[in-house]
């Protein structure tokens, strides 16, 4: 069933994508992401809420690999993927396909140290 506006709602992107925060850290990185790069977080929440499983630009947009692949949210295992915001910026998210949820796992300003290292 369609959503009901009205006058002074907000109409949200069509694609039916949700973006939510997983915890008080990633709101924290988001936060700054907001604050030092607000146009390139605009562009990879437009870029992940179009197409999260994206493969048309690899350096920017990825699946996380090994132990980092899926990632629990609530009681479901997710695919964890990557998005470049900036030169060490990144946001992680996971694919919560049925409730059409994007769940923003870490976000930050400077380069995640948990991919510094080859993990298994």
């Amino acid at each position: 069933m369609a959503e009901k506006l009205g006058k002074g709602d907000e109409a949200r992107r069509p694609t039916g994508w949700i973006v939510r925060l997983v915890d008080r850290q990633a709101a924290v990185g988001w936060s700054e992401l907001l604050a030092q790069v607000p146009e390139n977080l605009d562009r990879a929440w437009v870029a992940i809420t179009a197409a999260p499983r994206s493969r048309d630009d690899l350096s920017r947009q990825h699946r996380l690999k090994f132990d980092l692949k899926t990632v629990k949210v609530d009681s479901a295992e997710l695919e964890q993927w990557q998005y470049e915001v900036s030169g060490g910026g990144r946001i992680w998210y996971a694919i919560d396909d049925d409730r059409k949820t994007l769940w923003i796992t870490q976000a930050g300003t400077g380069h995640p140290k948990h991919t510094d290292k080859r993990r298994r």
